[in-house]
């Protein structure tokens, strides 16, 4: 009789396992990814290291890193998933776990220590989740919505912010229209203010987006950003309340297609200050011959007298891009793994002083070759004192081939005339510094420095 009961047991738990096993079993999964290698011979970059660049006679060397990134998407239906993104980086030779002190040769180092799978052995802990969230059609509504650790880009070439963030946001389609509205909540309790619980010192970003397709050609949107900063600013963007509102385009006219766009902010820097800054720009691209020529520009506004009030604000300073650029080392590269330092540090509004660029550049294919070459030029918005505007000219270009479907091989070139804001000569007060939102000094112009450069090859593998 025990062992008819045992026996019994066993099916029991066998069925329903079974069972459970049912929709697991359903899911359609889904496997993407990409693994990347970078080798650069640079005097700018550096691997991260955010040390003064420009002085005569740069430190130059070779350094190769790679990055591999891994998406599993569990589909359950066309209407629901669950999507995760995981990233793991290394430089060849690991960065070391050492911390720098006054007797160690690295003082002044403001890259990253700790883990790095490239030390000799490997063997460290180096998975970073880039997102994990559910984006599912609600039946009732027929709205999208994704909610979790996702990434999102604003409507303006990424000038304002371009990341990865935790929350929730709606889409949805009537006819001609489409509208989105979200919120993001990109800091609760910072280190400087952790004696508080979560929820009580926060940063929030809502979003709301509307476009409208007035024909096959022509769609014109516009949208409303408002930041709620309750961090404390120290830790979190430099302002206590910020409105954003914008208008953009996408217009098809022969063979060009032109995104412009321009934006207004107001809020409140602090109890005694106001902020009134702007932004505007264009995107085009023109298919010409083989390929097509892209052409962008932009412009962020700045202030003079260092308060910021008139500067244009980004949502965290060192986090802007400005890919249509298609620069190397003027703007925070599109191809970087590590390296994603720019001139000005990343700082798009070069220290609340607001900047200006104009980009072109050339881009097409012959058979399995592919190739670019762009030029760019930006400078300061407005300056202090006697500071120079001119951060300098870039010259690029890039050719590639395709070994096979996913599978590519590039080697590419990059070099920039310094302007006077970087490089006058023996008049300190003429260069441009402070490439930090709240003015501090990081100065990166230095007398006679040295034009940067960069030479680069690359592997790339997607599936």
């Amino acid at each position: 009789m025990s062992f008819q009961k045992k026996l019994l047991a066993f099916a029991a738990v066998s069925a329903l396992s079974a069972a459970t096993a049912v929709p697991a079993m359903a899911l359609e999964n889904e496997f993407h990814g990409m693994f990347k290698f970078m080798g650069y011979q640079t005097n700018a970059l550096a691997g991260g290291d955010t040390r003064e660049i420009l002085l005569k006679d740069a430190h130059s060397g070779f350094f190769a890193e790679q990055r591999a990134r891994i998406m599993y998407i569990a589909k359950a239906n066309d209407n629901l998933k669950l999507v995760t993104h995981f990233e793991l980086d290394t430089r060849f030779g690991g960065i070391g776990n050492r911390t720098p002190t006054a007797s160690d040769p690295t003082t002044g180092y403001k890259g990253t220590y700790g883990n790095d799978s490239g030390n000799l052995d490997a063997d460290q802990l180096t998975l970073e989740t880039k997102n994990i969230y559910l984006d599912f059609n609600e039946p009732n509504t027929g709205a999208n919505f994704k909610v979790g650790m996702q990434p999102w880009a604003d409507a303006y070439g990424s000038l304002f912010l371009l990341a990865d963030m935790t929350g929730a946001i709606g889409t949805k389609k009537i006819d001609n229209f489409t509208g989105q509205l979200g919120w993001f909540r990109y800091d609760d309790n910072t280190v400087a203010n952790a004696v508080s619980g979560p929820g009580q010192l926060t940063a929030d970003l809502i979003v709301a987006d509307g476009k409208f397709a007035i024909n096959k050609d022509i769609t014109v949107g516009a949208t409303y950003y408002n930041i709620q900063n309750d961090t404390g600013l120290a830790a979190s963007g430099n302002y206590e309340l910020l409105h954003m509102i914008g208008v953009n385009a996408d217009i098809n006219v022969g063979p060009a297609n032109i995104k412009p766009f321009a934006a207004y902010q107001f809020g409140e820097k602090n109890a005694a200050t106001d902020i009134s800054a702007y932004m505007m720009g264009a995107i085009a691209k023109v298919k010409a011959g083989p390929g097509a020529v892209n052409v962008s520009g932009f412009y962020l506004s700045g202030d003079k007298g260092g308060t910021n009030n008139n500067a244009f604000q980004t949502l965290t300073t060192g986090t802007t891009y400005f890919n249509p650029a298609n620069m190397w080392l003027l703007v925070r590269p599109n191809q970087a793994i590590n390296t994603s330092t720019s001139l000005t540090g990343n700082d798009m509004t070069v220290g609340g002083r607001g900047s200006m660029g104009v980009f072109a550049g050339y881009e097409g294919a012959m058979g399995k070759t592919f190739y670019n070459a762009n030029v760019g030029y930006m400078r300061a918005a407005e300056a202090r004192a006697a500071e120079k505007k001119s951060i300098g000219t870039e010259v690029n270009a890039q050719v590639g081939y395709k070994i096979f479907d996913n599978l590519t091989a590039s080697v590419a070139a990059a070099y920039v005339f310094l302007g006077d804001g970087l490089k006058e000569t023996g008049v300190a007060a003429n260069r441009l510094s402070g490439y930090k939102s709240d003015n501090t000094v990081q100065a990166l112009g230095a007398a006679d420095a040295d034009n940067p450069y960069l030479f680069n090859v690359q592997l790339s593998y997607a599936f």
